[in-house]
């Protein structure tokens, strides 16, 4: 199952601060250090963007290197902010959705 969440960070919060907590919740759910890359994990939070910023580090990147390729991101990611472009991107996320060509089908839960 995937989502998108819309934050707004509280003061003095940073990309790195924000994450770290993404991480500490990770591991409160019983994830474990990968040994597979892209194994499936009972709970995997990606920091997608951070309003504007970039980075380029070990330990984050953004936004995300493969969010605008990846249809389980900008599916649910257009739901919620269809006209949000990506740092280092110039077309919205809806126009991505649009133009993206996988062979990945989604189904909407409604619950």
């Amino acid at each position: 199952m995937n989502a998108v969440v819309a934050l707004t960070p509280r003061v003095g919060e940073t990309a790195e601060s924000l994450l770290a907590k993404l991480l500490a919740l990770e591991r409160e759910f019983g994830r474990k250090p990968k040994k597979v890359v892209n194994e499936p994990r009972r709970l995997d939070l990606d920091l997608i963007t951070f309003g504007n910023e970039t980075r380029a580090t070990k330990e984050l990147t953004l936004p995300h290197p493969r969010a605008h390729e990846r249809r389980f991101v900008l599916q649910p990611l257009s739901e919620i902010a269809p006209n949000l472009i990506l740092q280092g991107q110039r077309k919205t996320a809806a126009e991505l959705l649009a133009a993206l060509n996988t062979g990945e089908k989604l189904v909407r839960l409604n619950g």
